[in-house]
C-alpha cells in the first residue's frame, strides 16, 4: 500500500471518528418517558473505540514510513516539519499584513486614525515567498507519498 493511501484512509476514519462522535452523543440521553434512542451508545461507544485503534495503527504507519522515507538526503518527517513551519509563518505574516492595513473607520476628523507600524508590501511579499517554499516541499512530499511502498 502507498503511503498516500494510507494518508486518504488516516483521513476517512478520522470523518468517521467525527460523524460517530456526533451519533453518540446524541444518543447518550433521551426525555424522559420516550422511547430508547434509535441506536445504542454501547454499540456506538464500541465502534469509536475500533475506529481509534484502527487510527492509532494508521499513525504507527504512517510515521515509522516518514521517518524511513528520505529525499535529497532528508527525511519525509523533516520535510514535513521544514513545509508546516513555512506554512505557519505564512499564514502569520499574512495575518500581520491584514491588520495593519488601514481600514476606513473615521467618520468624522476628530476620531483616532490608525497607520500602519510595519511595511505591508513587504510583509506581504515576504509570506508569498514562505508560502512558495512551502508549496514547493509539499510538491516532493506528495511526489514521495505516491511512490513510497508501506509494509
Amino acid at each position: 500500500m502507498k503511503l498516500a493511501e494510507l494518508l486518504n484512509e488516516r483521513k476517512a476514519v478520522k470523518e468517521d471518528i467525527k460523524k460517530i462522535k456526533d451519533r453518540l452523543y446524541l444518543s447518550a440521553k433521551a426525555q424522559e418517558g420516550d422511547a430508547a434512542p434509535g441506536e445504542s451508545p454501547e454499540e456506538l461507544k464500541t465502534t469509536l473505540i475500533n475506529l481509534f485503534e484502527k487510527l492509532e495503527g494508521l499513525i504507527i504507519k504512517i510515521n515509522h514510513a516518514n521517518v524511513k522515507t528520505e529525499i535529497e538526503g532528508e527525511k519525509l518527517m523533516e520535510l514535513i516539519a521544514e513545509r508546516d513551519r513555512n506554512i505557519a509563518i505564512a499564514d502569520m505574516l499574512h495575518q500581520l499584513a491584514t491588520n495593519a492595513t488601514p481600514r476606513p473607520e473615521r467618520f468624522s476628523r476628530n476620531e483616532i486614525r490608525y497607520v500602519p507600524m510595519v511595511n505591508i508590501k513587504e510583509i506581504r511579499r515576504e509570506a508569498d515567498s514562505y508560502s512558495r517554499t512551502a508549496r514547493t516541499i509539499d510538491s516532493k512530499i506528495q511526489t514521495v507519498n505516491w511512490n513510497t511502498e508501506v509494509v
